[in-house]
């Protein structure tokens, strides 16, 4: 019934928007009543999707639900729903081209017909005018960059160095062993990176990517590495390559286009902003009124919905498998190690210590190195405050998240508690040149905080001979 459900829809989709795009845009043909029926076929789209995407949600936290709470020993997930659901991300696509030329199709009417309006008027307030045209110019354009963005999503730039396999042979044949036994391609790349966690992808065009090619690649940030055990990375690994084995990185590239050009679309489209007086705040309080962007964001809430639950079905499952692999205990204590790492990192080393640095006319030589002298200062109390507010943090579950909760992850990595740790060493001893990789990522990052400086002092002075002027 789902299946036949989004079947329409997209059989709606084809029609209207064959017959937007040839019928209205083509003729230059711009009227209310087609806009009222472009939006009824847009608002049946809409409910199909929304009431698909609920149902299959529900069933997929049923399953969760029953799995976290003892009713069975393994998450279940029917393939038939994961194949609806494939359906239902397909659907996405071309109703959102579909929302662009809807959306366009309405601004240029709210322009038209607010042109019409205004001629009716005594007098014309020049701002009414600008802001109309702004609407309908701003809007088009909007709709160009997030088609652009659809089918060219900006490619993702590593910020790190990589590593060569033929001088990190520990690390390159554990990542091999992993792979092995999760029966999976292994990486083709790894990356050293200055910036906090531990994550895969594919690197490759949109296309390859979407049909399971592509490089893949893993990127390690340095400050998550702080005091975690080899046997405790093995287990965040495993769920890393259960996001592969479980095919979650192929729909990850289709999805991160659709945001991509979301994003871009609503940030570049005329829509509402701050309050300002005179004609600026008239021509602003119109662009407000622009019907293409409360359009596109009444999608933006649809998708986040429906590609989050997604996403938290995969994360489930990827945890699941690496606590088969290495045990409950292995990946709930890396996985609080590397949330309070991040966490100490982000709020205490760069916010605090490395202005402090800078300040002094001093850099990192050592990445790691400075991270231990930093930590060291870091009292235990201190810690477990920090680990409290992550856990506490992460119970403020929303529908639009793409993870479980923290707490419930750790919650649930209790029933695997079957495995006892192997290699307790600190992971540092699976790389033969630790300190030079450091040393080299400690330059990135330095040159990185020089250049936001420099670029902090260029706007200031900027600001400072305009005021002057």
């Amino acid at each position: 019934m789902r299946t036949i459900a989004l079947l329409i829809a997209l059989l709606i989709l084809v029609i209207f928007g064959y017959d937007i795009i040839f019928s209205n845009f083509a003729n230059f043909a711009f009227h209310w009543s087609d806009l009222l029926y472009y939006a009824i076929a847009a608002a049946v789209i809409y409910i199909i999707v929304r009431l698909v995407g609920g149902s299959l949600n529900k069933k997929f936290e049923k399953s969760v639900n029953s799995f976290l709470q003892g009713k069975s020993d393994e998450l279940i997930v029917k393939k038939g729903l994961l194949r609806v659901y494939g359906l239902l991300l397909i659907t996405l696509f071309p109703f959102l081209l579909y929302l662009f030329a809807v959306g366009l199709f309405a601004a240029i009417d709210f322009g038209l017909y607010g042109v019409i309006g205004i001629f009716q008027l005594p007098r014309i307030p020049i701002a009414v005018p600008i802001g109309l045209g702004i609407v309908v110019l701003g809007t088009g354009l909007a709709v160009l960059i997030g088609i652009y963005y659809l089918f060219f999503p900006p490619k993702r730039k590593p910020f790190g160095i990589a590593l060569n396999e033929n001088e990190e042979k520990k690390l390159w044949k554990l990542t091999q062993d992993i792979a092995k036994e999760i029966e999976s391609k292994p990486i083709g790349k790894i990356i050293v990176t200055p910036e906090p966690g531990i994550g895969v992808y594919l690197e490759g065009n949109l296309l390859s990517k979407i049909f399971g090619g592509g490089t893949r690649v893993l990127e390690i940030g340095l400050p998550s590495l702080h005091k975690l055990s080899i046997d405790e990375f093995k287990a965040i690994l495993a769920h890393e390559y259960g996001h592969f084995s479980n095919k979650d990185t192929q729909w990850t590239p289709f999805t991160y286009a659709m945001g991509s050009s979301l994003t871009n679309t609503l940030k570049s489209m005329p829509g509402p902003s701050g309050n300002e007086n005179g004609e600026g705040g008239i021509v602003r309080g119109i662009m407000s009124l622009n019907p293409a962007y409360w359009l596109l964001l009444l999608y933006v809430h649809l998708y986040f919905r429906i590609t989050n639950a997604f996403s938290r079905i995969g994360e489930v499952k990827a945890d699941i498998r690496a606590m088969q692999m290495y045990g409950g205990k292995a990946f709930r204590n890396g996985l609080l190690k590397v949330s309070t790492n991040d966490t100490i990192f982000s709020e205490i080393i760069q916010a605090k210590h490395i202005p402090e640095l800078l300040k002094e006319g001093k850099t990192i030589s050592n990445f790691s190195k400075f991270t231990e002298l930093i930590l060291s200062d870091v009292d235990k109390k201190t810690i477990d405050k920090i680990q409290a507010g992550i856990l506490e943090m992460s119970q403020s579950h929303s529908i639009y998240d793409s993870h479980p909760a923290l707490k419930i992850r750790i919650d649930y990595s209790e029933k695997f508690d079957n495995k006892e740790e192997k290699e307790k060493d600190f992971v540092d001893k699976l790389f033969d040149n630790w300190d030079k990789i450091n040393e080299k990522v400690a330059e990135l990052y330095n040159l990185r905080i020089l250049a936001y400086l420099q670029a902090l002092q260029q706007q200031s002075g900027t600001e400072e001979e305009a005021k002057k002027e």
